[in-house]
């Protein structure tokens, strides 16, 4: 490869790793914020969301691709104000990567969200920040790629 093949590369590199440290770290901060300092409820998992921008809500929380599972984001109902009888129903933007930390359906999750926006509710759970903190460990890598070092 010649040195400005290999430029090219490290800057697509630290491009991709900074737009998915941002994709990704961003709901991570926005729960962990809402933990802290906004409101949480309990909700249910009442189904599993399609690939990408799928409206589509499944009862099984895997898929079958080709030749691997591929695990499904949970769809979830909660209240916005506990014991309240309305409820709104909203899709988790993360995919939890370790399948024994997955959900079903029926299973009551811990929902945080912000007291001025109730509609943009997350789930709070270990699988799922475990899932993004290793996710974002990697973007970090990818970062560190493309970063050249003295020799």
């Amino acid at each position: 490869m010649n040195t400005f093949s290999v430029f090219i590369f490290r800057i697509l590199l630290v491009l991709g790793g900074l737009i998915l440290l941002y994709i990704i770290g961003k709901p991570f901060v926005s729960k962990i914020q809402n933990k802290i300092s906004g409101v949480s409820v309990q909700g249910i998992i009442v189904g599993f969301r399609g690939r990408g921008t799928s409206q589509t809500i499944f009862d099984d929380n895997t898929s079958k691709r080709p030749k691997k599972w591929i695990s499904r984001r949970p769809v979830f109902k909660y209240p916005v104000v506990n014991g309240s009888i309305d409820s709104l129903v909203c899709f988790e933007s993360s995919v939890i990567l370790l399948p024994w930390m997955n959900f079903d359906k029926g299973d009551r999750v811990d929902v945080v969200f912000n007291n001025d926006h109730p509609a943009d509710g997350q789930i709070f759970s270990y699988g799922i920040i475990i899932s993004d903190m290793v996710l974002m460990a990697f973007c970090v890598w990818m970062i560190s790629l493309g970063i050249p070092r003295s020799q």
